[in-house]
């Protein structure tokens, strides 16, 4: 049960940091703000970081879904 907690903890945050970089950078483009090179670099790389932790996290919890059945 920790392990499932765990993982639905990691899952939740890795879906709320892509959810806040995707609003940051459309709602920056929609609205016609420039942000600096550094911020658009860092929202990136955070998102490529979080979309590999994302795919591992569902997959685990599917895993645990499919054995608790």
């Amino acid at each position: 049960m920790l392990m499932k907690n765990k993982i639905d903890l990691i899952w939740v945050i890795s879906l709320i940091v892509i959810g806040i970089s995707t609003i940051l950078l459309a709602g920056s483009n929609i609205v016609g703000l420039t942000l600096p090179d550094i911020a658009i670099l860092m929202i990136g790389v955070l998102d490529i970081i979080a979309l590999p932790v994302l795919i591992v996290a569902t997959v685990k919890k599917l895993n645990i879904n499919r054995i608790q059945r």
